[in-house]
């Protein structure tokens, strides 16, 4: 009679998403398989065939893989994501948008001058390089991977891009793309595009920038105590 959990242990070791399956799991299927296997011969099928309509019921490794990890840790994942991802990206966001209200306040009551835009815009991004930091470091306290870490301190870079890309798919901003390549006259693409230009770079490139820069000191160090053995994506 076969060894099932060997053969379940290889064939998930030959899968990427099943290399670190647990053994209580492979033990399991391997039971699962071994009944189908002994019902075959309980019906007359020679040991080859019945082995070979056991292993039948198996029909995408890696897809196994996944649904046993999301039966058995999805619950612990999605919360795990939530604290590490989702609650200080959001914080983050909230931070970001309280930081431009004061800051743009702040430049139009107590400074003035013709350079205060810039001196306004430079402090800004000094601000959100804390910010990062913060998020990055709370993401990292809670045991969130690197990705998770980089994912919450960048999440406020995201809600700017997710803003701006709304007003380039405004309608009227389409129809006026639209008439200036089939207009002779009065309306300009060339005119435009340098203001989405001057939006992306000081809107999103250079606030994530910033962003990142803060998180850099808490990319590094292991995960906390009690974070999934899996990891988070």
């Amino acid at each position: 009679m076969p060894d099932w959990q060997k053969l379940v242990h290889e064939r998930f070791a030959q899968e990427r998403s099943g290399a670190e399956m647990e053994p209580e799991v492979t033990e399991e299927l391997a039971h699962y398989l071994e009944d189908f296997y002994e019902a075959g011969l309980d019906k007359g099928l020679a040991e080859h065939e019945a082995a070979q309509r056991a292993l039948a019921e198996v029909r995408n490794w890696p897809r196994l893989a996944r649904k046993i990890k999301f039966a058995r840790y999805g619950g612990e994942m999605l919360s795990q994501r939530i604290q590490t991802l989702w609650m200080p990206g959001v914080a983050a966001a909230i931070l970001t948008a309280a930081v431009s209200v004061s800051v743009n306040r702040a430049a139009s009551t107590v400074l003035a001058g013709p350079h205060t835009p810039m001196f306004a815009y430079g402090g800004w991004l000094l601000i959100l390089a804390g910010v990062g930091a913060f998020a990055a470091g709370w993401s990292r306290l809670a045991g969130g991977s690197i990705t998770n870490r980089i994912g919450a301190a960048l999440f406020p870079a995201a809600m700017i891009f997710a803003a701006l890309g709304s007003l380039v798919t405004n309608p009227d901003l389409k129809m006026v793309v639209i008439a200036s390549v089939f207009s002779p006259g009065d309306v300009r693409i060339w005119g435009i595009l340098p203001v989405i230009a001057n939006s992306v770079v000081g809107g999103i490139v250079l606030p994530a920038v910033a962003l990142l820069a803060g998180a850099l000191p808490f990319l590094g160090g292991k995960l906390a105590e009690g974070n999934l053995r899996a990891g988070t994506a």
